[in-house]
């Protein structure tokens, strides 16, 4: 009877436990269980909102403040301005001036840390009670406009005035001549200043008297 040899046992080599994997896994889940969480108690950021975006809810309220789509009932405001690096002490200030530069703001909301200067500042056009618009370069203006509380515009055929630049100024009414230098053939100035909305707005309007 022929002997075979015992069959070849391979030896196994126990593998290492990777004890460093559990902790990293944990770590990660709570990284991700954290972003959640932020995300639902604070689901609006100004920072991640972009122009063009519609808000709903209370600006002076902030926590009522969301996202909402433009065209909805609920749809309070549109951003028509958004400026990085401010601060809450600054725009108090200011009076939110910053947003001067974007023609149909009504209002702005500010989101940041107190006293820091890295907040987020959203220039906002109502969209339920929007304030009175200013003229643009190209409108005209009826006879009578100068001495007028309150500006209308008109049929460029029939107006007495064109508006022919815009400039910010706040001393035009101490000293007219600091204003519209740069525009010779200024016929006429006026001072031009928002009657409604929430934000305060004046601009001087550098005109073109059509029938002189």
């Amino acid at each position: 009877m022929e002997n075979y040899p015992a069959p070849a046992v391979e030896q196994m080599v126990p593998q290492k436990k990777r004890t460093w994997l559990k902790p990293v896994i944990r770590l990660g889940i709570f990284a991700v269980i954290a972003v959640i969480a932020f995300f639902v108690a604070n689901p609006f950021t100004a920072s991640s909102t972009e122009v063009g975006a519609c808000l709903t809810g209370n600006v002076d309220n902030v926590d009522s403040v969301k996202n909402t789509e433009c065209g909805k009932p609920d749809a309070n405001f549109k951003v028509v301005g958004k400026q990085d690096k401010k601060s809450e002490i600054g725009l108090k200030l200011s009076g939110g001036s910053e947003c001067d530069d974007y023609p149909t703001t009504d209002a702005y909301f500010f989101q940041g840390k107190k006293g820091a200067s890295d907040g987020t500042l959203l220039c906002l056009e109502d969209l339920k009670n929007p304030g009175e618009r200013a003229p643009v370069v190209g409108d005209c203006l009826p006879d009578g406009v100068v001495e007028a509380k309150k500006l209308t515009k008109a049929d460029c055929a029939t107006a007495r005035y064109k508006v022919l630049a815009i400039e910010k100024s706040a001393t035009f009414l101490i000293d007219g001549s600091t204003v519209c230098t740069q525009v010779p053939s200024t016929d006429e100035k006026i001072q031009w200043q928002r009657a409604g909305g929430s934000l305060p707005q004046s601009r001087v309007l550098c005109l073109d008297d059509l029938k002189k």
